[in-house]
């Protein structure tokens, strides 16, 4: 499955979860049905809504920050 702004928001997570001084960052591709989700993971996180969440929010239909606060993640509904 793929959807077209799914680079661009694999990008943005990734940049957001390096400049939290993260080491490695941890990327996961997960699908179910129609929705894909990208999710990147590093160390605790000091800011989750800088520059790139404007982009997040508006390509993807939900985004947050994971439950023990170390990645982001965005998910598209389905095709566009």
């Amino acid at each position: 499955m793929t959807h077209p702004d799914a680079p661009l928001v694999a990008n943005e997570l990734f940049v957001a979860v390096l400049g939290s001084g993260a080491p490695a960052v941890e990327m996961t591709l997960s699908t179910a049905g129609s929705r894909i989700r990208i999710t990147a993971q590093g160390l605790p996180l000091i800011h989750s809504h800088g520059p790139g969440w404007s982009i997040l929010t508006g390509l993807c239909q939900r985004a947050g920050l994971t439950t023990d606060e170390t990645g982001l993640w965005g998910q598209f509904g389905g095709r566009p």
